[in-house]
């Protein structure tokens, strides 16, 4: 069952019209396992306002996500949905107020318009996310052979070969490749479509991408406008 928290804003409970006012809506549906799991805070807004001029379009807004919660912000056109969303990532500034992250937690933002125009094809585009897990089999894949040849200094290569090779598994090195064509196929591209110029794609398509780059960089929160 759904947990619904009124948050935004003063100037739509004023309005004539009568608009609703805005909501988060915490979805708890995770609730039953608390008693089998330790559950904390990953990300916390505390008393966020924001004016544009004389148009205020926060006013204290505060609420917390927990681990594994999910939440929509639902609201009208100009409530502040995507403003707060970029308060959170950085892109804008509080006028007051505060954005708690839990140490050691990323963010992953999707924003509302993409301005992707790449001369990569799609899976290139995607490609460039694995980037630092190819160059670390590279550098695995240099350590091999310099260690059949290796005349001193073996201690040491063989020292960075274990810290790679454990890291990369970590990382699911050895899948990337699995990985990031199970990404596009399950965003709706075939095959046929991993060689096409981003530049050439639809804005939908261009969002599915940007999609995908998020869900490959494996974020601990994932924020959709």
């Amino acid at each position: 069952m759904s947990m619904f928290k009124q948050f935004l804003n003063k100037k739509y409970t004023e309005s004539p019209l009568q608009v609703p006012k805005t909501y988060i809506i915490l979805d708890k549906s995770y609730s039953r396992k608390r008693n089998e799991m330790e559950l904390s805070m990953i990300l916390s807004c505390n008393h966020i306002s924001k004016a544009f001029g004389t148009d205020e379009i926060l006013s204290e807004v505060s609420f917390h996500i927990e681990d594994q919660e999910k939440a929509a912000i639902v609201g009208i056109n100009g409530a502040g949905k995507s403003t707060l969303l970029k308060i959170i990532v950085g892109e804008l500034s509080a006028d007051s107020g505060e954005v708690v992250l839990a140490k050691g937690k990323t963010l992953g933002y999707l924003a509302q318009h993409q301005d992707l125009d790449s001369s990569r094809t799609i899976y290139e585009e995607l490609k460039e996310v694995k980037q630092p897990i190819i160059d670390m089999e590279q550098q695995i894949r240099e350590l091999e052979l310099n260690m059949q040849n290796a005349s001193g200094a073996l201690e040491q290569m063989l020292a960075a070969y274990s810290r790679l090779s454990h890291t990369f598994e970590l990382e699911n090195g050895y899948a990337w490749k699995s990985e990031l064509t199970g990404v596009l196929k399950g965003l709706g591209f075939t095959e046929d479509e991993f060689d096409k110029t981003v530049s050439t794609l639809s804005g939908g398509q261009k969002t599915r991408v940007s999609l995908g780059k998020l869900l490959l960089s494996r974020p601990d929160i994932i924020l959709l406008d």
